[in-house]
């Protein structure tokens, strides 16, 4: 006789979607942070009275964080 397969406690399964979806948090936060001061260090560099840098890097963060969501989310 087979046995029966062995099947993971349902815990298990959101436990590690949490963890998942947590790291794409901090990733998403890390990215950020370091856009914001790598910005903030080209505008000093720079001279620029606005800080122009810090937004694009900004905004190209929040763009590449959405993207490697959306890929995630898709991805099973």
């Amino acid at each position: 006789m087979s046995q029966p397969d062995e099947q993971k406690p349902k815990g298990e399964d959101s436990f590690k979607g949490y963890l998942k979806y947590s790291g794409l948090a901090f990733q998403m936060i890390g990215a950020m942070v370091l856009a914001a001061w790598g910005g903030s260090k080209l505008d000093d560099y720079m001279g620029n009275e606005n800080p122009w840098m810090t937004i694009v890097l900004l905004v190209l963060a929040v763009v590449a964080s959405m993207v490697l969501v959306i890929v995630s989310l898709n991805k099973k």
